[in-house]
C-alpha cells in the first residue's frame, strides 16, 4: 500500500451530475450565455483565493434573475453534490485502516472549501486537504504539487497516488512524478487502489 491518496472531490467523492451552471440554466429558465462569462473569468480568481465568491456574485444576480440572497444562492448551489460516494468512502476507511494517509485534492473557493470540510465533515473522513483557495493555484498548474508534496514533507512523488477526472490535471500530476490516474469508474479505481 503506498503511503498516500489524494482524491479529487467533484468526480470522484461527489458522484458526476450537471454542472451548476447549466442545471441553474435548466431550473430558472436564464441563458447559460449569461452564467458562463462568471465562470470563465471571476469564478477562477475565486478558485485562487483572490477573490471573494460572495461580494463577486452580487453583480450578477440581476442579470441570473436570483431573486433571493447570495447566501441562498449558495446554498442551492452547494446542496448539489452533497453526498459523498459511499463506496468511494469505504475505500478510503479502508486505505486509512491499512495505515496510509488520504487527502482531499481539489480545486474549490473559500465557501465551498468550507462546505465541504466543515459543513458536510469530510474532515471527519480524510486526514487532511489541499484546496486551489489555500494553495493559490489550481491543479493543472504545477506550483500546486510543488505547494502539495512541500505540505506532505517531500516524500517520493511515485509514493503519492493521484485520481482524478480530468485530464490535464492528471498530466500535470504526472510530470509531478506522482502516480496520478484519470478516474472512469468506480470498478477500475476499486481494483487500482487494492493492488497499491
Amino acid at each position: 500500500m503506498k503511503e498516500i491518496l489524494l482524491l479529487d472531490a467533484d468526480g470522484v467523492v461527489f458522484p458526476g451530475g450537471k454542472y451548476f451552471s447549466l442545471r441553474y440554466s435548466e431550473d430558472f429558465g436564464v441563458p447559460i450565455e449569461k452564467i458562463i462569462p462568471f465562470f470563465k473569468n471571476e469564478f477562477r480568481e475565486c478558485q485562487l483565493g483572490t477573490k471573494d465568491l460572495k461580494e463577486t456574485l452580487e453583480k450578477y444576480l440581476v442579470d441570473w434573475q436570483w431573486k433571493g440572497s447570495v447566501d441562498e444562492l449558495l446554498q442551492y448551489w452547494f446542496e448539489d453534490r452533497s453526498v459523498p460516494d459511499v463506496d468511494i468512502m469505504k475505500i478510503v476507511q479502508c486505505v486509512q485502516n491499512k495505515g496510509a494517509q488520504c487527502y482531499l485534492t481539489t480545486d474549490q473557493e473559500e465557501y465551498r472549501a468550507g462546505y465541504l470540510w466543515k459543513t458536510l465533515g469530510l474532515s471527519n473522513n480524510f486526514d487532511g486537504s489541499f484546496f486551489s483557495c489555500h494553495l493559490g493555484a489550481r491543479k493543472k498548474d504545477p506550483l500546486f504539487w510543488e505547494k502539495v508534496l512541500t505540505s506532505l514533507g517531500n516524500p517520493d512523488p511515485s509514493t503519492v497516488t493521484f485520481w482524478d477526472d480530468e485530464e490535464e490535471n492528471v498530466a500535470t500530476a504526472k510530470a509531478a512524478g506522482i502516480d496520478a490516474h484519470f478516474f472512469t469508474n468506480f470498478e477500475d479505481f476499486k481494483q487500482s487502489v487494492q493492488a497499491l
